[in-house]
């Protein structure tokens, strides 16, 4: 008799897609597969067990949650992919569920044997679409990754909205999603990642074809790169990739500080990558995320006005896992099907936006008779010199947030006003605080983040494999709140870029 591991991952009853890890009993996780990305990654040679149904290097990816899974001898090289034995397993999906741990006998001549894998729901998001705009596969010059496994990895992440961003090529995932039937889980937006020397920019949506002279791209300056973006159809987001990269990283290539003004380099962006899940940590003497939300508080400060954005980068399965960080965007009727394209990117366009590693952070200045309530990328009146603040922050247990930074916008500069304590045993806090404004025009912005690194296997293991760190860190930012301090209804930064 035959060995199958037929496993069921759920979610209130409910199929959900996931990531499930076997470990072995010598500690060691399954590694399935090969390595066939530059010696370090694993892109095609993943195991491909039936559709949707992908063992990797790092856990055994399922795009509906369930599947049945051949144990002892298969197709797949080296075979077989799971050997005959007993396993811990380990299971997710995303950042917005528990992860579950068990046990299961995998023997010989043990027939079928049923895994059901129950995930805790940690917290929601209603009125918010997650999203992994930066997302190679197939098509890029270094991925080779299927584009069926990559919608397969992104469902698993919990990720709504993804863009397939290859370089100097429009690519869509959507023919993928079709394929896999997952359309009421996860849609797509047409993109591509103009990629030159110095700078990589992402433009999405855009029309499918549409691919530029790639000569004219490599060589393109920042400016040419923007201009470029700009000229696609339909008044795409254009969007500064990894900035702080070091290498093709516009803020760091420029030598931006992050604090003078101007900065070296043109602002034809509506949006840049706060965090990429190639930066996604902060460590001693590199504090690369907190890097990136100085840059969001200057521009904002100098009242140039763009969104923060949080995406993964991911090539391949196992250096930067499928939404390592993601964009949460509010948009009116968040709803993958039917997707509202439109209302989706004028989320992005207005600023309504969060980037996180794994935090929820909940924004807002409450309504009151004469202003509507204001979250991240609004405009919030204050009321004789003050504003009424709620701020929440929600995480599953593997998300440590040790602290939330209040940051307002003075004529020395952005200023931490305040800084809170997430309570270690509660997985939801919320704080209501009234904080001065002063009375001209200013801004607020709110960052939740922690010291604990996040489980590697998780994430991906580039942090440790390339830098030798521990890992990414938890991390949350929303794009700031405008304060109009004279009540005018306007809004504008004395000595700044002209209001949108």
């Amino acid at each position: 008799m035959s060995t199958t591991l037929a496993i069921r991952v759920t979610s209130g009853g409910v199929p959900i897609a996931a990531r499930v890890l076997l470990v072995a009993a010598d500690g060691k996780p399954l590694q399935i597969g090969a390595i066939d990305l530059f010696g370090a990654r694993q892109g095609a040679a993943a195991c491909a067990f039936g559709p949707g149904i992908t063992g990797t290097w790092n856990g055994i990816v399922l795009a509906t949650g369930t599947g049945d899974v051949p144990v002892g001898a298969d197709a797949c090289k080296p075979s077989p992919a799971i050997p005959f034995g007993r396993y811990h397993v380990i299971a997710w999906h995303g950042i917005d569920h528990e992860r579950w741990e068990g046990d299961v006998d995998l023997g010989a001549g043990r027939g079928r044997v049923e895994l059901a894998i129950p995930l805790e729901r940690a917290w929601q998001a209603p009125g918010w679409l997650a999203s992994d705009l930066h997302v190679h596969a197939l098509g890029s010059n270094d991925s080779n990754m299927p584009l069926l496994q990559r919608v397969a990895a992104q469902a698993a992440a919990g990720i709504q909205v993804t863009a397939l961003t290859n370089h100097n090529a429009t690519g869509t995932l959507a023919g993928a999603i079709a394929e896999l039937q997952v359309g009421t889980v996860i849609t797509a937006l047409p993109a591509i990642e103009l990629t030159a020397e110095g700078v990589h920019v992402n433009a999405y949506p855009v029309p499918l074809g549409a691919d530029p002279v790639a000569a004219s791209v490599v060589h393109a300056s920042p400016a040419q790169l923007f201009a470029i973006a700009h000229a696609f159809t339909g008044e795409p987001i254009v969007q500064v990739n990894h900035p702080r990269f070091r290498v093709t990283a516009l803020f760091d290539d420029t030598g931006w500080n992050g604090v003078t003004w101007p900065p070296p380099f043109p602002r034809g962006f509506d949006a840049f990558e706060v965090i990429n899940g190639f930066t996604a940590f902060n460590v001693e003497g590199d504090r690369r995320i907190d890097d990136g939300v100085r840059d969001l508080y200057t521009f904002t400060d100098h009242g140039w006005l763009v969104a923060a954005m949080g995406n993964s980068d991911t090539h391949d399965y196992n250096w930067v896992h499928d939404g390592t960080a993601r964009t949460f965007v509010r948009v009116p009727d968040a709803r993958v099907e039917p997707f509202d394209q439109p209302a989706f990117v004028a989320g992005i366009r207005g600023r309504h936006t969060l980037a996180t590693t794994g935090p929820w952070l909940d924004v807002a200045v409450p309504a009151r008779a004469r202003a509507p309530a204001a979250g991240p990328g609004d405009l919030a009146i204050a009321d004789a010199g003050h504003i009424a603040v709620r701020i929440t922050v929600s995480r599953a247990r593997f998300v440590v947030v040790d602290r939330v930074r209040v940051t307002i916008g003075t004529p020395a500069g952005p200023s931490v006003v305040r800084t809170l304590g997430m309570p270690a045993s509660e997985r939801t806090h919320t704080w209501e605080l009234l904080l001065p404004v002063g009375a001209v025009d200013t801004w607020l912005g709110v960052e939740a983040d922690g010291d604990t690194p996040l489980p590697l296997d998780q994430t991906g293991t580039y942090q440790r494999d390339k830098w030798h760190h521990a890992g990414d860190t938890p991390a949350a930012v929303i794009s700031p709140i405008l304060i109009d301090a004279d009540a005018d209804g306007r809004w504008a930064r004395p000595g700044g870029e002209p209001p949108p």
